[in-house]
């Protein structure tokens, strides 16, 4: 059984102080341990998953045991900074001092060759983007589910289309019968609504609330975005929060993406080693509902898949 792990802490961020939590779920078997212990560090990049907008450490929970389970080095931890002004970006440079932190502290010996992947779920990618974009030598690689921080959205925009999503979620799930779908999304509610709560009684202010989600919305892709690693993006077929023809408006169709990839990650990424974009089926929740899909998907691109893994069943696709 995979062992886990949770902490709170704080970091200092250019003279602010961040209240972070962290859970760790670490899979590896007792002789992986021994040979990453002999080898000074992790078999592969260790998983840093970036939760969505609300969401704590406790939000992702099958997004999680999947990084663990299918990842190479089945190490994978979730950061969650609160920072008490700042955004996105001060909650991006977190979340690499963070990272950096405990991956010296884990695997002391091996430091300097360890390193992670960002994986960032919905406002999460554009806090990973960020993190990724600080600290490219720390984060290499960068997988974005269903990522905001691609095109530039109004807060209305963001807020209106995610009700609307959660409604039809909520609604496809119960005239289905998809109960465990249903309780996915229940979950993820109840989740980003405490931890909503919980950023308004840390900040006592509605307006940074207001400005979390303008700063959700604000692309962080484009000419200036000098991140030189491996990026791989993933959108849901049905998700109508992140939309896929958003980014790619001249394509009818996904399967005409790969024909405009070259000026797209020109023009989005343009120091990048490599950029992968792949559509499947989904809505906005699926990261979490379907996660070994959407993981065994991204890490496929990423070369971090354990190609020994055995996945548990798919789950229902919502």
């Amino acid at each position: 059984m995979p062992s886990e792990f949770e902490a709170k802490a704080v970091v200092d961020v250019n003279g602010e102080l961040i209240h972070y939590a962290i859970r760790m779920v670490d899979a590896r078997s007792a002789q992986q341990r021994e040979q990453d212990y002999l080898h000074g560090g992790p078999a592969g990049s260790v998983m840093v998953v970036v939760p969505g907008h609300g969401q704590g450490i406790h939000g992702p929970k099958k997004l999680m045991a999947a990084a663990a389970r299918l990842s190479r080095s089945k190490i994978a931890w979730c950061i969650d900074p609160v920072p008490a002004r700042g955004g996105d970006h001060v909650e991006g440079q977190a979340i690499a001092r963070i990272a950096r932190a405990k991956l010296q502290a884990t695997f002391p010996a091996g430091y300097a060759r360890a390193s992670a992947t960002l994986i960032g779920w919905s406002h999460g990618a554009s806090e990973a983007l960020r993190a990724a974009g600080d600290a490219p030598e720390l984060f290499p690689q960068f997988l974005g589910l269903c990522p905001l921080g691609l095109v530039d959205r109004r807060p209305g925009q963001l807020v209106g289309s995610f009700l609307i999503e959660a409604s039809r979620i909520l609604w496809n799930s119960i005239r289905q019968r998809r109960w465990t779908c249903l309780s996915d999304a229940l979950r993820l509610g109840l989740n980003a609504g405490t931890g909503l709560a919980r950023d308004l009684r840390h900040s006592r202010s509605a307006r940074r609330l207001v400005e979390d989600i303008g700063w959700a919305g604000k692309k962080v892709t484009g000419s200036t975005f000098r991140y030189p690693g491996q990026v791989a993006l993933l959108f849901g077929v049905q998700d109508t929060v992140v939309r896929w023809q958003d980014v790619f408006p001249e394509c009818a169709k996904p399967e005409q993406i790969d024909s405009t990839l070259g000026t797209y990650g020109r023009e989005a990424f343009p120091e990048a080693s490599d950029v992968q974009v792949r559509v499947i089926e989904g809505t906005h929740v699926a990261p979490e509902s379907n996660a070994s899909t959407y993981l065994q998907t991204g890490l496929g691109l990423l070369g971090q898949l354990d190609s020994t893994a055995v996945p548990l069943g798919r789950t229902q696709v919502t």
